[in-house]
């Protein structure tokens, strides 16, 4: 009589495969390294599956339509996050992880107690600086100088949108005042004629690749990395104009009506040890909120000023604020009808 059983091997894996699940995360493209995503794999056991927006418009039309519990995480914004948190569409995150406890207060704070702040940075103007000009003005991103016309992309998200109009006319990134607003939104309309698209550069570049048109893009601090990567165009670069700039950071999010697996906790434990931040912040080319990852990295990378931007402009920075609905409603209308007029 033969009797069956598993090799040797199997049983060995059995504790492993039992455990092991999917983290789903809704997130932009290339913001996770790839050498994370593959030592999450190794040391738990768990796989990672990534869905990626092109915009803010994007996440919110998809969470407003009830596929947040599609996802275990999503990305969003400090202002997005506040704005999930009093609509009901999340779930707080203060207390679940331990390893947030790594993050810097003034990040954490931006994120609150619904969010797990992953990276912040700053909104500027990328640029192609072979074609002779030197840009250094948000007057340059809507009216631009004639090597530029016609190879614009700019990210069409509502409040970064919105804000870099809003300082090319000397108003505050975060006005809720209704004449600078329509002023920034007629600005906005005669950028159109100079458009090559409403996108987000970095998806641009991965979509064109070699083929990429774009020679200026409203862009975040750790885009140019990825730009240059996808198209292979050596002479870009990041610049925050002289009005001044906006500072963002970006935050994991529970969604409400979806149970928190034991799989999604591990992965916010893992990501925020500072060694496997360190190495996420500088494969993703991004800006780490915690200084001791960042203590652990390159020289090169802590030196790179487009992450770690200093001086006047920089400090002068606001952070991106939440309005009051009726003004985010009216901001939204407006650049909808630009996009689709």
């Amino acid at each position: 009589m033969h009797s069956r059983s598993l090799p040797l091997l199997a049983f060995a894996l059995l504790p492993t495969l039992a455990l092991s699940a999917e983290v789903r995360l809704l997130t932009w493209e290339a913001y996770l390294a790839d050498e994370v995503v593959s030592a999450f794999r190794r040391e738990t056991g768990h796989t990672i599956r990534q869905f990626f927006i092109s915009s803010d418009a994007e996440r919110n039309a998809m969470l407003q339509a009830g596929g947040a519990t599609l996802f275990d995480l999503i990305m969003a914004d400090n202002t997005a996050t506040d704005e999930y948190a009093s609509q009901g569409l999340i779930q707080p995150m203060a207390g679940r992880v331990a390893n947030l406890s790594h993050i810097d207060e003034r990040w954490q704070q931006a994120c609150g107690e619904y969010g797990a702040a992953y990276s912040w940075g700053t909104l500027g103007i990328a640029y192609r600086s072979s074609l002779g000009v030197q840009i250094d003005s948000w007057h340059q991103l809507f009216d631009p100088p004639p090597p530029f016309r016609g190879k614009l992309v700019v990210l069409s998200d509502y409040r970064e949108f919105t804000a870099a109009a809003l300082m090319a006319l000397g108003f505050s990134p975060n006005s809720s005042q209704r004449t600078e607003l329509e002023q920034a939104f007629a600005l906005m309309g005669e950028q159109k004629a100079h458009l090559l698209a409403y996108d987000y550069g970095v998806s641009y570049a991965l979509s064109w690749q070699q083929e990429s048109e774009m020679a200026m893009a409203l862009a975040y601090s750790a885009d140019v990395e990825e730009i240059i990567d996808a198209t292979g165009q050596e002479d870009w670069t990041y610049v925050i104009p002289k009005e001044g700039s906006l500072l963002w950071v970006d935050c994991w999010v529970l969604p409400a009506g979806r149970p928190v697996s034991e799989a999604t906790l591990a992965f916010l434990n893992f990501i925020n040890r500072p060694d496997v931040a360190a190495l996420n912040a500088e494969k993703a080319q991004m800006p780490t909120p915690i200084s001791a990852a960042k203590a652990l990295t390159s020289e090169a990378y802590q030196g790179d000023q487009e992450l770690y931007p200093t001086g006047e402009v920089f400090d002068g920075a606001l952070l991106l604020r939440r309005r009051a609905n009726e003004t985010e409603r009216r901001i939204i209308e407006a650049v909808d009808a630009l996009k689709h007029n």
